[in-house]
């Protein structure tokens, strides 16, 4: 069974998954979340224990700092304990990939930085081809043909005028059926991802 946190939208989710989601909860603005105490009210609801766990998913954004740094402690330190291998997935695949295969165009992803300033990332075919940074708040991609927009922002952030703009900030934990193929384990602790260079794969 594999335990999928997901964070950098700032509304943090705990999902078990087994071939199909057994448990999902998401939490809505949270400040702070004891991921301990809530992984064993999942754990008791989906009638599991821990050593039913055998893999850890992490979103290690970029997005919000705050919730994504404690999701990943807390996945750091269990997959430690129990020595269960840990896959960190970046917000720009996750959101990207499930939206590209949902709606079927590439997807542009935008993830708040700070004031009003974005990371994005643009996946074309399961593969982020493009990413940046707009310190001003407008991004502007090189790829001009029809997608679709998820994560932070509204459309004055974005020069995109053949977009179809999501209220996807966040994942189904269905989206784990897209996101498999796309999920390798790290090779040690991983640590959230705050710069969004040399990301691109085409």
């Amino acid at each position: 069974m594999k335990l999928f946190l997901q964070s950098s939208s700032g509304q943090p989710s705990l999902v078990l998954w087994e071939n199909r989601v057994i448990f999902e909860v998401n939490y809505g603005q949270m400040r702070r979340l004891d991921y301990g105490t809530e992984l064993g009210k999942a754990l008791e609801s989906a009638s599991r224990t821990l050593s039913d766990i055998s893999e850890i998913i992490v979103d290690i954004g970029p997005g919000r700092l705050g919730s994504t740094r404690t999701a990943v402690a807390f996945a750091n330190g269990l997959g430690y304990a129990r020595g269960l291998p840990i896959v960190p997935l970046n917000s720009f695949i996750m959101l990207g990939a499930y939206a590209e295969a949902s709606f079927g165009k590439p997807c542009l992803i935008l993830r708040s930085a700070a004031r009003k300033q974005y990371h994005w990332g643009l996946v074309q075919a399961g593969k982020l081809t493009e990413t940046g940074f707009a310190p001003d708040g407008v991004i502007s991609p090189r790829y001009k043909g029809p997608l679709s927009v998820a994560g932070d922002a509204t459309p004055e952030h974005a020069s995109a005028p053949d977009a179809e703009w999501l209220n996807l900030n966040a994942v189904p934990g269905a989206a784990l059926n897209v996101l498999q193929p796309l999920l390798m384990p790290a090779s040690g602790p991983v640590v959230p991802l705050t710069d969004t260079a040399g990301l691109t794969h085409g």
